[in-house]
C-alpha cells in the first residue's frame, strides 16, 4: 500500500512538471483521462454497433471477398479529427496512443471464437524506415483486452508498393496484387483470424491479404480497424 502511495505521489509530481496533454487539443489531462480528454473523446465520430452501421461496414467487402465480420471504432473522413489521430500515430510515433486505441477497439469485438490476431504487415523496407508497424501496435491493444494471440510471422508483405493515399481506387487494387504471402498454411487451417489495420478506405490492401487466407481449408477471417470510411 505504501508503495502505491509513493507511486501516486511520484506521478503527481511528474504531472506538475511534465503534464500529460490531450493528443487532440493539448489541454492537460485529469487523473482519470488517458491520451485524449473527455471532451475531445466525446466529440470523436464513433461508429456504433447499430445494425445499419454494422451492415455498412460489412458491405465494403460484399461481392469482393468473403469476410465474416468487420469491426471499426471511428468514422474516417478526410480532414476530420480521426485522420489527425492516425497521422499522430504513423508520423509522430505516438505508439502508446495506438495501443490505447487498440484497447478501445477491442471493446467492440467479441472474444469468443477468435483464434489469432494478424496485423497487416509492412514491407521490411518500410518497417525499417518507420521503425514500427502501426497495425501491430493496435493489435497489441486488442490482445491486452481479449488475450487472443498475435502472429506476425505467418503473413509477409513481399512487394513494396508506393503510398496508396494519392492514387485512384483502380490503381490501389493494381498496386496491391500479390503483395502478401502466407508461409505456413497448416497453422491456419480451421482458424478464425482477426486481421488488424489502422484505417479502412477502399479496402484494397486488406482485400489482398484476405484473399491469401480464405483459400486455406476451414479458414475464416474477420477484420478490425481503428477507422473506416462508410
Amino acid at each position: 500500500m505504501l508503495i502505491n502511495q509513493l507511486r501516486q505521489i511520484a506521478q503527481s509530481t511528474l504531472d506538475v512538471f511534465y503534464p500529460n496533454q490531450c493528443e487532440i487539443c493539448s489541454s492537460d489531462l485529469n487523473f482519470n483521462e488517458q491520451y485524449i480528454c473527455l471532451k475531445c473523446s466525446y466529440d470523436l465520430p464513433y461508429l456504433s454497433n447499430l445494425s445499419t452501421q454494422t451492415e455498412s461496414l460489412n458491405k465494403l467487402f460484399w461481392g469482393r471477398v468473403d469476410v465474416h465480420q468487420v469491426y471499426s471504432l471511428f468514422n474516417y473522413q478526410k480532414g476530420n479529427q480521426v485522420q489527425d489521430l492516425l497521422h499522430l500515430i504513423k508520423y509522430q510515433k505516438k505508439t502508446k496512443l495506438a495501443e490505447h486505441l487498440g484497447e478501445r477497439l477491442a471493446e467492440e469485438i467479441p472474444k469468443s471464437g477468435l483464434d489469432m490476431i494478424i496485423p497487416i504487415p509492412l514491407h521490411p523496407k518500410k518497417l525499417r524506415k518507420r521503425g514500427f508497424n502501426q497495425s501491430t501496435l493496435i493489435a497489441r491493444g486488442i490482445h491486452k483486452r481479449l488475450q487472443v494471440p498475435i502472429n506476425e510471422k505467418l503473413v509477409k508483405r513481399v512487394k513494396h508498393n508506393p503510398s496508396q493515399t494519392t492514387v485512384s481506387k483502380y490503381d490501389r487494387w493494381e498496386n496491391v496484387r500479390s503483395i502478401f504471402d502466407v508461409s505456413d498454411h497448416e497453422k491456419l487451417k480451421n482458424k478464425h483470424l482477426l486481421i488488424v489495420d489502422d484505417v479502412l478506405t477502399t479496402g484494397a490492401t486488406i482485400e489482398a491479404c484476405v484473399k491469401q487466407l480464405i483459400g486455406i481449408e476451414g479458414c475464416k477471417v474477420s477484420i478490425a480497424t481503428l477507422a473506416a470510411r462508410i
